[in-house]
């Protein structure tokens, strides 16, 4: 499978190598990129005493071994001598604020998560906007990664955001192009997390992932499929609810449940109102008070020919809708066995507040979705279920 991540990751232009190995592999990893020479080894403060024991390691380098305080930057890195040309991270502030140094001083990095997460690992940007270059390689370590309930309700939501293409693609006639295809095989590993996995026939010479690593290729297939699709609808729902300050993984496992039900009640009981006009001009100020004037061009007021369009296809696709919502129902069934199974906490948002971020998601994104559909269509969700039917996800 590794195989398969690292061809997604080349054809989509990332330079970083792959390794599921334990981290003590860290200082024969670096030195594939640079034999020798000063290093930068970095951690997070959860992660100084296991990182600070890898030092030892390191023998042909000169180390430099520093801390990552939460509420520190990476500013204080650029106190190290200029010839630093490589550094270890070890967990997700130091990988962000590593991927910053390199960047800036030209070293090459290899970055070894301590959570089950890869999104510090793929984001373009700093924390202060300022473009950042991939890590050369990343080590992820099953034995000492955290975080799997979590990382499997993140991960979950690749099916989530292949649905959102394949509704855009069937009412806009939007093409689906390559991330798709890696968001499906990203949803299929998702559910994979606590699987018995046996051990590889020694004679074959190679290891058998864990549900650990196959964990962290979902997510890592996930970030490199959204870099081609950023503007999704229920990922632009996903951070609405992060937004409000409660877990990734409590925040990712609400809105794939919420939004699966929204999904499933507007195809098997939405009724459109062919003459409704909904406001449009109130919408997109609201939208605009988080993504700016763009707003105004994500939400495209249809003709009264293409509104009728729309009815007609929402009719003929019904039950093929109907039928993927269902599935998705399944799907997210699965996945709340694994995410309690995993220590996962219920998620704890009002129902008012999944709606309101719900409805502003469609606003934020171009793409024709769920709730662009009830707001076009004039199935709009009200308060206590969706279309006469109740719609409360199961948490």
């Amino acid at each position: 499978m590794c195989a398969i991540l690292q061809k997604a990751a080349q054809e989509s232009g990332l330079k970083t190598k792959f390794y599921f190995e334990d981290k003590g592999e860290a200082a024969r990893v670096a030195g594939s990129f640079v034999p020798c020479g000063k290093l930068l080894l970095l951690a997070d403060e959860e992660t100084a005493d296991e990182t600070l024991a890898l030092k030892e390691t390191f023998t042909d380098f000169r180390v430099y071994f520093a801390v990552q305080g939460k509420q520190e930057s990476a500013n204080g890195l650029f106190s190290l001598p200029d010839d630093v040309r490589a550094a270890v991270a070890v967990g997700g502030r130091s990988i962000a604020a590593a991927r910053f140094f390199c960047t800036l001083r030209g070293a090459c990095l290899v970055a070894i998560p301590a959570r089950c997460s890869a999104a510090e690992i793929f984001c373009l940007r700093s924390e202060g906007g300022y473009p950042v270059n991939e890590p050369d390689a990343v080590l992820f370590d099953e034995g000492v990664a955290r975080g799997r309930a979590e990382g499997a309700a993140v991960a979950a939501l690749s099916a989530l955001y292949a649905e959102d293409i394949d509704i855009d693609g069937v009412f806009s006639g939007a093409r689906k192009d390559a991330g798709y295809e890696m968001l499906r095989l990203s949803a299929s590993l998702a559910v994979q997390v606590g699987a018995k996995v046996g051990r590889a026939p020694k004679e074959s010479g190679r290891r058998r992932a864990g549900s650990g690593e196959r964990l962290f290729e979902s997510l890592c297939l996930q970030e490199i499929a959204l870099m081609a699709c950023p503007r999704l609808p229920s990922r632009a729902f996903y951070h609405l609810l992060s937004g409000k300050g409660a877990p990734l993984g409590e925040c990712a496992f609400a809105a794939l449940h919420y939004a699966q039900a929204r999904y499933a009640a507007l195809f098997e009981n939405g009724r459109p109102r062919r003459y409704f006009v909904p406001d449009y001009a109130a919408r997109a100020r609201r939208a605009a008070e988080y993504v700016g004037e763009e707003a105004f061009a994500n939400i495209k007021v249809p003709s009264a020919e293409e509104c009728f369009a729309a009815a007609e296809i929402f009719e003929e696709s019904r039950l093929h809708f109907a039928a993927a919502a269902e599935a998705l129902g399944a799907y997210a069934e699965k996945i709340r066995r694994v995410y309690y199974a995993e220590g996962g906490k219920k998620p704890l948002f009002a129902s008012g507040a999944l709606e309101e971020a719900f409805s502003l998601a469609a606003d934020l994104s171009p793409m024709l979705s769920v709730g662009a559909l009830e707001r076009d269509l004039g199935a709009v969700h009200m308060r206590g279920g969706a279309y006469g039917a109740k719609s409360g996800a199961k948490f």
